[in-house]
C-alpha cells in the first residue's frame, strides 16, 4: 500500500512539473520578440516609376508546411543526395492543389545540377505556380492553408498580373540581425484597377508546389491601371 500511495504522488508530481514546463515554453512563445522574424513590404508605383504607396508590417504567416519542411530537413541526409541510401524520416506535406506528397523523397542520378528543388522560391517570370504570389481572398490565415484563396494569375486580361522575377536576396544586417528578402514585382496591364487583399510565397518543392506563407492584408493594397506592386518578404534572424 505505501509503496501505491508514493507512485501516485510521484505521478502527481511528474503532471505539475510538466505542466509547469509547458507555461514557462509558452510564455516564451509569446514573447513580443522572437529569434526569427518575418515582414512584409508592398510598395507601389505608378507608369513613370513614382511612389504612390509604401508599407510595411509584421507577418505572422508562416505556415505548417514551413515547420514541415524546414524540420524534415534538419533531421538528417536528403534522400539520395549525399549517401544514395533510403530516407526514413518523412513528412506529409499539402501541395497548393490541395494533394499531398511525402518529403523529402529526392532520389536522382546523373549530375548533380539535376537534383530536384528542396525548398525553392526564385520563380522566373511569368511563372505564377510559385515565388512571391497576390490574390483577393480574405478568408482568415491557419497554419493549415495550403493556398491563396483567390490568386490573381500571371497576364494581361481582367484580374491578371503579369509576374516579374522573384529574387531571393543574399543575407545581410547588422552586428546582431541577418536579414534576407524574398521580391517580386506585379505589373497591371488588365486596363482596370486591380485590389490585392492576401499575399503569400510558395516554394518549389521536389516538383510539387508548396505554399509556406500567407497574409491577409489589414489595408487592401490597389494597383492602378499601368501601375506596379512590388512585395518583399523580410526574414530576420536575431542572435
Amino acid at each position: 500500500m505505501p509503496v501505491q500511495i508514493i507512485r501516485g504522488v510521484e505521478r502527481r508530481r511528474d503532471k505539475e512539473v510538466a505542466q509547469s514546463i509547458s507555461h514557462d515554453v509558452q510564455k516564451i512563445m509569446n514573447a513580443e520578440e522572437a529569434n526569427l522574424s518575418l515582414f512584409y513590404e508592398l510598395e507601389v508605383r505608378d507608369k513613370e516609376g513614382r511612389i504612390i504607396s509604401s508599407r510595411r508590417e509584421k507577418s505572422r504567416s508562416l505556415l505548417r508546411n514551413f515547420a514541415l519542411l524546414v524540420r524534415t530537413l534538419l533531421a538528417g541526409n536528403i534522400a539520395g543526395v549525399i549517401t544514395g541510401s533510403n530516407f526514413d524520416v518523412k513528412v506529409s506535406v499539402t501541395k497548393r492543389d490541395g494533394s499531398t506528397f511525402s518529403f523529402p523523397s529526392l532520389m536522382y542520378s546523373g549530375e548533380a545540377e539535376n537534383a530536384p528543388a528542396a525548398m525553392e522560391a526564385a520563380a522566373m517570370e511569368r511563372n505564377d505556380n510559385y515565388g512571391v504570389i497576390v490574390g483577393a481572398g480574405t478568408a482568415a490565415v491557419t497554419k493549415h492553408d495550403y493556398d491563396l484563396a483567390s490568386q490573381y494569375k500571371d497576364g494581361i486580361e481582367a484580374n491578371q498580373l503579369l509576374h516579374g522575377k522573384t529574387t531571393v536576396e543574399d543575407v545581410d544586417g547588422t552586428e546582431a540581425e541577418s536579414v534576407w528578402r524574398v521580391i517580386r514585382t506585379f505589373t497591371n496591364e488588365s486596363g482596370a484597377t486591380i485590389t490585392v487583399r492576401e499575399i503569400g510565397l510558395a516554394v518549389l518543392c521536389q516538383g510539387n508546389y508548396v505554399l509556406i506563407a500567407r497574409d491577409v492584408l489589414s489595408t487592401p493594397e490597389d494597383i492602378p491601371d499601368a501601375a506596379s506592386l512590388t512585395v518583399r518578404y523580410v526574414f530576420k534572424v536575431t542572435a
